[in-house]
């Protein structure tokens, strides 16, 4: 993948979650790092492997084996934690909850 001015090979166990911020996207990977990428979430939709990622939200992309815990939240949605990521709550809209549940499946 294209990561700033460089290319950079990361397997995609190791890639936690993408999110887009400030008008980046970045990869998240379990070490901690974070890499800005050469795209947008919307183009990740045709790259990713559908089995591993889900688009939980407008500005996450999640790794299904990274999921530590799935908690009912308000509204219908529900709230994911992941193992290494907690400085931000990761909510699955709600439009997105029937497809996710079916995901996980």
């Amino acid at each position: 993948m294209n990561v700033g001015q460089h290319l950079k090979i990361i397997n995609a166990e190791e890639i936690e979650f993408f999110y887009s911020e400030n008008k980046g996207t970045y990869a998240a990977t379990s070490d901690g790092r974070n890499y800005l990428l050469d795209t947008t979430l919307d183009n990740l939709n045709d790259e990713l492997e559908s089995q591993k990622f889900f688009r939980v939200s407008r500005k996450f992309y999640i790794n299904i084996n990274h999921i530590k815990d799935i908690i009912s939240y308000t509204n219908s949605r529900l709230q994911i934690k992941l193992y290494r990521f907690s400085e931000q709550e990761i909510i699955v809209s709600r439009e997105r909850v029937k497809d996710f549940k079916y995901w996980l499946e």
